[in-house]
């Protein structure tokens, strides 16, 4: 039968870092719980931290994901891909080479999105895998600037979103914010200085 549960449930965190390039989400996710990175663009190579080797396609990161699972807890307390938009070039890859297209808009009207986002799907989900088995789950991100408009505000303004599917067909950024516990914005605070002749 079922049981009613009450009260906060200790769990492994879904998180997300994102932020301009050389903001230090590498290193702020290497401040987690004895993480390992997957390292899909070589941004750690200068940081003493552990990872296994760089996947060279989708299907040997999701090989790695799987193991990361499989080692547990007391082997890995954080599974760290650094990045994840460079993990979506890849997932793009492979669903072109599975349906012989060139790039991912020779699909047409929005079908290539449409396969990518099922794609990536299965990698948000063996991640939450992952979670359930204890170990926390990291995804830095890059950051870009783009226009937005709300329907019930008057005017557009600029601003920073994740740099997932940056056409409009692609629900990759909606899907991994969707998917996470926590999102974290990282960026630089500037300071205007102003000079007089003294």
């Amino acid at each position: 039968m079922f049981q009613i549960i009450s009260g906060k449930l200790q769990k492994a965190k879904k998180v997300v870092l994102y932020g301009p390039e050389g903001i230090g989400k590498s290193s702020l996710a290497a401040q987690f719980p004895n993480p390992v990175f997957i390292d899909t663009e070589d941004s750690t190579v200068e940081m003493d931290v552990r990872r296994v080797p760089k996947p060279t396609s989708w299907q040997m990161l999701l090989q790695q994901v799987t193991w990361i699972k499989q080692q547990g807890p007391a082997v890995v307390g954080t599974l760290v891909i650094d990045t994840i938009d460079w993990a979506e070039m890849q997932c793009n890859a492979q669903v072109c080479a599975a349906h012989n297209k060139k790039g991912i808009e020779d699909f047409g009207y929005g079908k290539g999105y449409v396969f990518s986002s099922e794609e990536f799907g299965r990698l948000l989900n063996l991640l939450s895998d992952v979670v359930d088995a204890g170990i926390h789950v990291v995804l830095t991100a890059h950051a870009q600037i783009t226009k937005f408009e709300q329907p019930d505000e008057m005017g557009a303004y600029d601003r920073y979103q994740l740099k997932l599917g940056a056409k409009t067909g692609s629900r990759t950024a909606a899907l991994v914010k969707e998917w996470s516990d926590i999102v974290l914005f990282l960026n630089y605070k500037t300071f205007s200085v102003a000079t007089d002749d003294s």
